[in-house]
């Protein structure tokens, strides 16, 4: 046998017990919108918007009338969304509950949900800051990201 054909068999032999005798990894994706969520659900209330140009903040403020909305994240596959308007009512004829859904883009770090005090529909926030209990959306007001809002929300309850 030549020297080629022996590292051709041990090569064969070598990768025939590294298959043969591997141990079967089952992966665990990292669920990151759990911080979102939680288990089950996550209740966030919101604290304050900051007004920010070129990332400076101009302007913060408490928007009163949301000041008590409940932001309620549901951890089930449909990624059920609501924004439950307590008391104080921001425009004539707010509904008591809006139910949508929320979508998660872990690649460019942004959050697509509903958020009454801007808008009706579905706005891309960028997740500037989550942990267990404090959320920092950013919702940009220019293509050239110089203006901002950043809506600071903490958590109130988790099931």
């Amino acid at each position: 046998m030549n020297k080629s054909t022996v590292h051709i068999i041990f090569f064969f032999l070598f990768v025939m017990l590294a298959v043969g005798c591997h141990e079967e990894l089952e992966p665990t994706p990292y669920e990151y919108s759990q911080y979102f969520t939680g288990k089950v659900s996550k209740t966030w209330a919101m604290k304050f918007v900051e007004y920010t140009e070129d990332g400076e903040v101009i302007e913060r403020f408490p928007i009163e009338c949301a000041l008590d909305d409940d932001y309620v994240f549901s951890a089930t596959s449909d990624r059920l969304y609501e924004v439950k308007s307590n008391v104080d009512k921001c425009y004539e004829g707010e509904p008591d509950t809006m139910t949508d859904t929320w979508a998660f883009n872990n690649a460019s770090a942004t959050l697509t949900i509903i958020l009454p005090v801007l808008s009706s529909q579905q706005l891309p926030f960028i997740v500037r800051k989550v942990d267990k209990d404090d959320l920092t959306l950013e919702f940009f007001l220019d293509q050239e990201g110089v203006a901002s809002y950043r809506i600071y929300f903490k958590l109130t309850d988790e099931e």
